[in-house]
């Protein structure tokens, strides 16, 4: 598994989809602006793109001559994924701490606050557990369950950014400036991160095994 990890990480996508998430993370230093969009990026632009070079190199091909289970190498491209993401969460973490020391923390959308990171994890979560196992019931096309995983996390995004500027009720409660709210927030985030993402792991590795 840690090779085929290594050989997904290094050779298999390319090393523009590392740059990326420090470009994005530049994002969060315009102020007053939707800053889920920076995070949705991942899913408009590396996502497809990622995906469709493991067809253009034919990457399944080799794969599934080397001695693993067809298994682990589901699991090898979703903690790929999943690793990509981290590190734009990271990148951006950092870009916020920059933003709010330059701007403070006040936003006309959702603040950036440990809670922002907490709803950005199960953004992330909800794509995996939803694009992955569709995605690996062929291992090839990818358009349907990336356009479904997409439409799912803006309307979840896009919509707490909303609820955020539009409904008063709730901006108290997405915005809650408590700071134990806001970490509870972040570990309920990580909780659910970690479980979805296991649930997409092990179906996206069931559905590969049972592909004719």
């Amino acid at each position: 598994m840690k090779n085929l990890l290594y050989k997904e990480l290094f050779l298999s996508v390319n090393k523009f989809f590392y740059i990326l998430p420090i470009m994005l993370a530049g994002l969060i230093m315009i102020p007053q602006w939707v800053y889920m969009i920076a995070l949705m990026y991942f899913f408009w632009i590396s996502i497809p793109q990622i995906f469709s070079a493991y067809l253009a190199q034919r990457d399944y091909e080799f794969t599934t001559v080397l001695p693993v289970k067809r298994s682990y190498i589901a699991i090898s491209k979703g903690l790929t994924v999943i690793i990509i993401e981290l590190l734009h969460l990271v990148l951006i973490a950092i870009a916020g701490i920059a933003h709010n020391l330059v701007y403070g923390s006040f936003n006309i959308f959702i603040d950036i606050s440990p809670a922002f990171y907490g709803y950005a994890l199960i953004m992330f979560a909800i794509f995996n557990v939803i694009y992955l196992p569709l995605y690996f019931r062929t291992a090839y096309y990818f358009g349907k369950p990336l356009i479904l995983a997409v439409v799912v996390v803006t309307i979840y995004g896009v919509g707490l950014e909303l609820l955020t500027l539009l409904v008063p009720w709730a901006t108290r409660i997405i915005d809650n400036p408590n700071i134990f709210y806001q970490i509870g927030m972040l570990f309920a985030g990580i909780l659910i991160f970690l479980g979805l993402n296991w649930l997409a792991l092990y179906k996206s590795a069931r559905n590969y095994e049972n592909i004719k």
